[in-house]
């Protein structure tokens, strides 16, 4: 499956049908979780666990966690543990959370991000059992049912026929849905050499990239609040946060990372970066990360 197919057709899963996964999809996906915990986790202060029983996380954080004490329910969650609270930890975690999203939906998984930041803590360690850390995010996964299967509407990004129309960023797709229209454009995304300054289609083409920012646009964040901007220069890129003392806006920078990552490197771009957390003369801003393209 191709990176770009990944980011244009997947949606966040509400509801799940009430069957648990196959022991052999959960000892996958935790094996899964097992190496990236031993890979990068474990030197950068966060872990992934397999909370399998559901009902019980659900019955802990129903009316607590969520969408405004709206509760995801779902047979099984992801928790995203950390050792402190701490801006790199959760850019990073947030980062290999969205890999995470990626592989269930390789598996034909549906799954949802679930904030649980401002559940007590006494909560949370009910969570956690005897692990060391806090938790402040979730993700909700299982066999998406009937209802949100109906609800997708998936963008097909491949081919040329006559079905598809071409748009106005050199790429193939279906009329834009109504959370396409909702996104940021791209000059409202992407900024040139300087903040503020709007990219135009014609400069982002001209640099082989229109078609990695058009995508990019579909990175998820908390509430559809968009907080992640990107400043184009020569050779490299920053990407910036609006309201940096917002801790929030590092979970959606993370995401937005992993993204522009995967699309880069679909078409060659090896898109190497760290991370920064610079502040800017602007108190509008902060700069999460410095990327080499």
């Amino acid at each position: 499956m191709s990176f770009r197919e990944f980011t244009a057709n997947i949606l966040s899963t509400r509801d799940y049908q009430g069957t648990h996964l196959e022991e052999k999809y959960i000892k996958d996906i935790t094996a899964y979780l097992a190496g990236i915990n031993d890979s990068i986790g474990k030197e950068k202060g966060f872990s992934f666990i397999m909370l399998e029983k559901g009902d019980e996380v659900f019955k802990e954080l129903q009316g607590v966690g969520g969408y405004s004490g709206v509760m995801i329910k779902s047979p099984h969650y992801i928790g995203l543990t950390i050792l402190k609270e701490d801006a790199e930890i959760e850019f990073i975690g947030a980062y290999y959370m969205q890999a995470i999203v990626k592989q269930l939906y390789e598996m034909d998984l549906g799954s949802c991000w679930v904030n649980i930041r401002n559940v007590s803590q006494g909560i949370k360690t009910k969570l956690l059992k005897d692990r060391a850390g806090s938790i402040n995010y979730l993700l909700a996964f299982g066999i998406a049912d009937d209802k949100a299967k109906h609800k997708a509407s998936h963008i097909t990004v491949t081919g040329g026929t006559s079905t598809y129309k071409q748009d106005p960023y050199g790429t193939k797709v279906l009329e834009p849905t109504d959370a396409d229209k909702a996104r940021l454009s791209l000059g409202e995304l992407v900024y040139l050499h300087e903040w503020g300054k709007a990219a135009t289609y014609e400069e982002l083409e001209n640099r082989g990239m229109a078609d990695i920012f058009y995508y990019v646009r579909n990175a998820p964040s908390y509430k559809n609040i968009q907080p992640c901007r990107l400043i184009l220069k020569d050779g490299d890129a920053e990407l910036a946060i609006l309201n940096p003392e917002n801790e929030e806006n590092y979970i959606d920078a993370g995401i937005m990372m992993f993204t522009l990552e995967g699309l880069a490197k679909e078409i060659g771009i090896p898109c190497k970066w760290d991370f920064v957390k610079e502040e800017s003369s602007n108190k509008e801003y902060g700069i999460a990360a410095n990327i080499e393209l």
